[in-house]
């Protein structure tokens, strides 16, 4: 199968490149034909495709001048259009699966892809397809103000960067795709990671019949279970307000003889660093982004990790990254959460924003090793049995057959 993967960047950032990414190595392995489509950038990977992508844009302090230009650019994108086209002539896929395209590609291919009868699904990795606000998190809490479809209120509210100005932009931009269709009609199938999200998209209009879960997978021949008794906990990830990491801080210095190291890089990590300094939390280190090997071995040398979110999680990649590892997970119960962590069993669910409640459940771990480990070695059996590759991989066979098939 010749198979068009596309994703706004083609490095590993966060979750949804590192899905884009893994998805594509795991289909090759299958012997499919992967094409890429993606943003130019000095940290994309070396691929043939790259001469297709388009210039990268970025809407970080965006001046005066280039205003209508990106504004536009999120509407519709010529040069994606052209570019997708050039690409389309010479690759012809059997099917494209879209990631996150929005603001940097636009929808501008879907149209293009249409055009030319290609079946397409989209795994919808945050809920910018029902929302201008693609996390529902606004001023430090759950924020579902313009549900359903009602827009103008991500305006008044000020929901984006606490701007007038850039919650205007988006919300004016999800009535124009709202009115012209192409996000909603012309993706044959959503993919959602988690039922939470499944649900909430029904909940917000998204036709159900469209909707197909499907869970993440990690391939758990390429780690290395280690269950000995680690030295700190650990959180690794985004690094931004939604994380609950200032509930994380306030645990920490009520547990000053447990050591907490956090991994990861945001608009959040100088506050971090100066809120810790400030709750004198000299049991906390920051170590920065780290990826690969060396992320693997922060994670096996941990006692456990923590996940203190505040916001709707859809399906976060550190829990199974953790699980794979042998490292139980001490987590808020929200959103798609629960349904990788069994209370008791491959790790704690605590109450979000709950700073008590989550001192409690990582005092109750980190003082019996004997049951960490426990959970430790349940949660690796838990990823084996649930998001293997070669389980995901046929259910997703399944979800681009039943896509061309309504094509033929």
């Amino acid at each position: 199968m010749k198979i068009l993967q596309i994703n706004k960047f083609h490095f590993i950032n966060g979750g949804t490149a590192r899905y884009y990414i893994e998805l594509s190595s795991l289909l090759k392995r299958y012997n499919h034909t992967v094409a890429f489509f993606s943003m130019k950038d000095r940290r994309s990977y070396e691929t043939i495709w790259s001469k297709y992508f388009i210039n990268n844009i970025s809407y970080e302090d965006v001046s005066f001048v280039d205003v209508v230009g990106k504004f536009l650019h999120m509407i519709y994108s010529l040069e994606a259009k052209n570019k997708i086209s050039q690409l389309l002539d010479h690759f012809k896929p059997d099917i494209a699966h879209l990631h996150s395209i929005y603001h940097h590609i636009s929808p501008s291919i879907i149209l293009e892809l249409k055009k030319r009868n290609i079946p397409i699904v989209q795994t919808i990795h945050d809920y910018h397809l029902i929302s201008p606000c693609r996390g529902l998190f606004h001023d430090g809490k759950i924020c579902e103000i313009s549900k359903p479809d009602k827009y103008y209120k991500t305006i008044l509210h000020q929901c984006i960067k606490r701007s007038f100005f850039a919650s205007a932009a988006e919300a004016i931009e999800k009535y124009i795709h709202l009115f012209l269709g192409w996000e909603r009609n012309y993706i044959d199938y959503f993919i959602a990671p988690s039922r939470f999200m499944k649900n909430k998209l029904v909940e917000y209009g998204i036709d159900k019949d469209k909707i197909i879960h499907l869970p993440l997978f990690i391939d758990y021949h390429k780690y290395k279970a280690i269950y000995a008794k680690g030295e700190y906990i650990l959180y690794f990830g985004r690094l931004s307000y939604e994380k609950g990491l200032n509930y994380l801080s306030k645990a920490l210095n009520l547990l000053p003889k447990i050591k907490l190291k956090i991994v990861g890089r945001g608009q959040q990590e100088e506050e971090l660093r100066k809120r810790n300094k400030k709750l004198e939390n000299k049991n906390v280190q920051l170590v920065g982004f780290k990826d690969g090997v060396e992320l693997k071995r922060i994670i096996v040398n941990s006692r456990f990790s923590i996940l203190p979110s505040v916001w709707y999680e859809n399906f976060p990649n550190c829990i199974l990254e953790s699980f794979v590892s042998g490292k139980a997970v001490v987590a808020s119960n929200i959103g798609g959460i629960p349904e990788s962590i069994k209370d008791g069993y491959n790790g704690y669910l605590f109450k979000p924003g709950d700073v008590e409640n989550l001192v409690e459940k990582i005092n109750k771990l980190w003082n019996n090793p004997s049951l960490c480990r426990k959970m430790g070695r349940n949660a690796r059996e838990y990823v084996e049995k649930n998001f293997g590759p070669q389980e995901h991989y046929q259910k997703l066979m399944g979800i681009y057959k039943k896509a061309i098939e309504k094509h033929k």
